[in-house]
C-alpha cells in the first residue's frame, strides 16, 4: 500500500465545495462538508458513467446523479444495499495540504 499523496490544498475545496482528482488511475471526489474533508471513488457502482462528483448533497450522503442512490461518504455505503457500497479513502489534512491514502 502506498503512503497519503497530496491531492489539494484547502484553499482549492472551500467549505460545501468538491473537487474531482485522479490519483494511480483511480477518479476520486474530495468533498469539504464543514471543515472536514472526505474522499470517495467519483464512479457510481450501480451505472459506471454516473460521475458522483456531479451528484447532491444531503448532509454526509452524495447522490448519483442518474437514479439517486445514496452513499455515504465515511463508509461508502449504500443506501439500495450493501452489493452497491463504493470504496472511500482515508484523508489528511496537514498545514493547507490535503493528502489521501490509496
Amino acid at each position: 500500500m502506498q503512503g497519503y499523496t497530496k491531492v489539494a490544498a484547502t484553499a482549492d475545496i472551500p467549505v460545501g465545495d468538491r473537487k474531482r482528482i485522479i490519483l494511480e488511475h483511480n477518479r476520486i471526489t474530495i468533498f469539504n462538508i464543514e471543515g472536514r474533508y472526505y474522499a470517495i471513488d467519483d464512479v457510481c457502482p450501480h451505472k459506471k458513467t454516473a460521475p458522483l462528483v456531479r451528484g447532491s448533497l444531503d448532509g454526509l450522503c452524495i447522490k448519483c446523479p442518474n437514479h439517486g442512490y445514496g452513499f455515504d461518504l465515511k463508509t461508502g455505503e449504500c443506501d439500495k444495499g450493501a452489493v452497491f457500497n463504493t470504496k472511500v479513502y482515508p484523508v489528511k489534512v496537514e498545514g493547507g495540504d490535503i493528502s489521501v491514502l490509496i
